[in-house]
C-alpha cells in the first residue's frame, strides 16, 4: 500500500474547493472505492464471433473465475475495509454467477434462466466483513448487465453460466443513509457476441448521509471502458456530471471511471471540472493486474479509480491499497484493481 498524508489547505490543488476556513466546526468523512473484479476476462467471450466457439469460451471464462478463488479474494478485501474503517464504500463489479446443469441455453431449447448461485461476491464480502468483526449494510445497489450463455468443456455436454453485474454502496452500520438512487445510464454499450447483440448496462448510485455532523451526497459509479467504447464512456460521464451539478450541498464521488487521472483522460477532465481529486496527479496507479491475477509483480499502470469531491477543504489522508505483492492471497491478487480511500475534511455549516 502507498500512503498519502496530505495537508493541502491553501495549495493550488484546492482551487475548486470551498477554501480553508479556520472558523466553525470541522467534520471528516472517510470513503473507499474498490472494484471487486469479476474474476476473468469478459472479452474472452465478448470478442468471440464464432457462435460454435461461444460455449468453449464461456467454459474457459468460468474456469478462470473458479481458479481466482472469489471467497479468498473477498476475504482480503474485507480485511482491508476493516482496517481502513471507512464510513461509506463504493464497490464495482459486484458479481453473481449462476449455473444450470444440464444447460438449455441452446437454439430450440427451453432457455430457462439459471438460478443456482455458485458465487455471490456481495454475500461473500458481507460474510467476510462479519468475520472481521465489522458491520456494513447495503445502502444502494444497481443491477447492471445480466447475460447467460451455454458452456462446454468437452463439446458433448452443456451447462449454462449466467453472469450478473452490480455496483453497490455500503454504509458502516452506524452511518445513517437515505434517498438511495440507482440510475442506469441512458447510453450503454451493445456488442455482438457470437452473432447476437448483448447490451452491457452501466449505472451510478447515490445516497444522502450525515457523517461526523457533515451532510453529503455520496455517489458510486463504473463508467464504460475506453478504446473504441470511449465515446460511450464520455456520454456517461456527462450524464453523471449533470446529476452531480444538479445535486445541492457537498458531494463525494468514487468509482472506476476507466479514464486515467495521471494522463488527463477526457472523462476524468470532464468530471474534475466540477469535483476536486483527493489524490494529486502522479499518484500510484490502480489498474490493472493480469486477467488471471497470477502475476507475481504488480502490473498497475493507470489511475482510473478515484475519490472526487465538492465542498470539502482538505484531504487529510489517503491510500492506494491492495497494490503490493504482500497483498496477494493464494498466489492471486485480491482484484485486478487496487483500492483507494481518502479522508476528507470540511467545515460544518
Amino acid at each position: 500500500m502507498r500512503r498519502l498524508s496530505l495537508a493541502l489547505c491553501g495549495l493550488a490543488l484546492l482551487a475548486l474547493s470551498t477554501g480553508c476556513d479556520s472558523s466553525g466546526t470541522t467534520g471528516t468523512v472517510r470513503v473507499m472505492s474498490q472494484n471487486l473484479y469479476l474474476g476473468a476476462d469478459l472479452f474472452l467471450v465478448a470478442n468471440e464471433q464464432d457462435p460454435n466457439m461461444i460455449p468453449v469460451r464461456v467454459a474457459q471464462l468460468y474456469g478462470s473465475v473458479q481458479a481466482s478463488d472469489p471467497a479468498a479474494r473477498m476475504a482480503a478485501v474485507a480485511a482491508e475495509i476493516a482496517r481502513v474503517n471507512p464510513d461509506l464504500v463504493g464497490l464495482q463489479e459486484v458479481t453473481t454467477y449462476y449455473v444450470q446443469s444440464p444447460g438449455d441455453n441452446l437454439p430450440g431449447a427451453a432457455n430457462t434462466t439459471a438460478t443456482t448461485v455458485t458465487f455471490d461476491f456481495l454475500q461473500l464480502l458481507l460474510d467476510a466483513l462479519a468475520d472481521e468483526g465489522v458491520s456494513y449494510t447495503v445502502a444502494a445497489r444497481a443491477d447492471n448487465a445480466d447475460v447467460e450463455f451455454p458452456a462446454t468443456t468437452d463439446g458433448m455436454t452443456f451447462f449454462d453460466v449466467r453472469y450478473r453485474d452490480a455496483d453497490v454502496i455500503l454504509a458502516r452500520s452506524d452511518v445513517q443513509t437515505s434517498g438511495a438512487v440507482n440510475q442506469e445510464f441512458q447510453t450503454v454499450l451493445t456488442i455482438p457476441v457470437g452473432g447476437v447483440d448483448q447490451t452491457f448496462t452501466r449505472s451510478y448510485q447515490s445516497v444522502n448521509a450525515t457523517v461526523d455532523g457533515f451532510p453529503l451526497t455520496f455517489f458510486n459509479t463504473h463508467l464504460e471502458v475506453g478504446g473504441p467504447a470511449e465515446p460511450i464512456q464520455r456520454i456517461q460521464a456527462a450524464e453523471l456530471a449533470t446529476e452531480v451539478r444538479d445535486t445541492g450541498g457537498s458531494v463525494i464521488l468514487v468509482g472506476d471511471i476507466n479514464s486515467d487521472g495521471n494522463t488527463g483522460g477526457t472523462s476524468y477532465q470532464d468530471l474534475t471540472v466540477l469535483l476536486r481529486d483527493a489524490f494529486p496527479v502522479g499518484s500510484a496507479a490502480t489498474c490493472c493486474q493480469a486477467a488471471d491475477l497470477g502475476n507475481a509483480t504488480s502490473q498497475l499502470q493507470t489511475r482510473i479509480d478515484v475519490v472526487l469531491s465538492r465542498g470539502f477543504d482538505t484531504t487529510v489522508a489517503g491510500e492506494v491499497v491492495l497494490d503490493t505483492p504482500a497483498d496477494r492471497v493464494g498466489g492471486v491478487w485480491p482484484s485486478d484493481h487496487a483500492g483507494v480511500w481518502a479522508e476528507l475534511e470540511g467545515v460544518v455549516n
